[in-house]
């Protein structure tokens, strides 16, 4: 029984980096970049005019996510193919109301920004992070998966690389981070095609 106590109490002692722990903060407004809102992208069947009007800034009907990968993975391709982990305890509401400005935004109402707080990541060292943001249409979906398989706006930002905090150090924020837009995103099958057509047109020109 001693023993086993004993083991507790050194156990509790360890610092997060010896339990694989490691933190950071999910937020868009607090790293150098300064203020990274989102929005709704603008150009004409891009977006579905149910989700917000073109170039608003999203707001409490939308949600961001995030996904990461160990180690440093910035090339945006090799990133989505790779499958980037879900942290779904981070999942948070943007502030405000979708609007387009001057009435709302991120000095108005707060609309296109977020703070998901600190969250706790089940590893440790450099991991790159994204930011995916979704119409979450006040609970009718719950994941980005759900919301992009819907047709509804969807996005997702540039990949960013973070050293994650342990024990006692300053929370790491999501430096690098940049503006991005929500909206649709062609169907998978669509680029399959594109490609197939591809290959037969290579196909065919080399069997003549």
């Amino acid at each position: 029984m001693k023993m086993l106590h004993a083991l507790l109490v050194a156990l509790m002692s360890l610092p997060l980096c010896a339990l694989g722990q490691g933190f950071l903060s999910f937020d868009n407004g607090n790293g150098s970049s300064g203020l990274t809102p989102v929005t709704i992208s603008s150009a004409l069947g891009t977006f579905n005019a149910a989700d917000g009007p073109g170039g608003a800034y999203v707001g409490a009907d939308y949600t961001a996510s995030l996904y990461f990968l160990n180690g440093v993975v910035t090339n945006q391709a090799v990133f989505d193919n790779s499958s980037p982990i879900l942290f779904a305890p981070a999942n948070t509401l943007f502030y405000g109301t979708t609007g387009l400005a001057p009435a709302h935004g991120p000095t108005v109402d707060g609309a296109g920004l977020f703070q998901g707080g600190d969250p706790i990541l089940p590893t440790t060292g450099i991991v790159t992070a994204q930011v995916r943001a979704w119409y979450n249409g006040g609970g009718l979906y719950t994941s980005y998966a759900q919301a992009l398989a819907a047709g509804q706006n969807v996005g997702e930002s540039i990949p960013v690389p973070v050293l994650l905090g342990v024990g006692t150090q300053n929370v790491p924020t999501l430096d690098g981070l940049l503006p991005f837009t929500v909206g649709l995103v062609p169907e998978p099958s669509i680029y399959a095609l594109l490609g197939l057509g591809g290959l037969l047109l290579f196909h065919r020109r080399k069997t003549k």
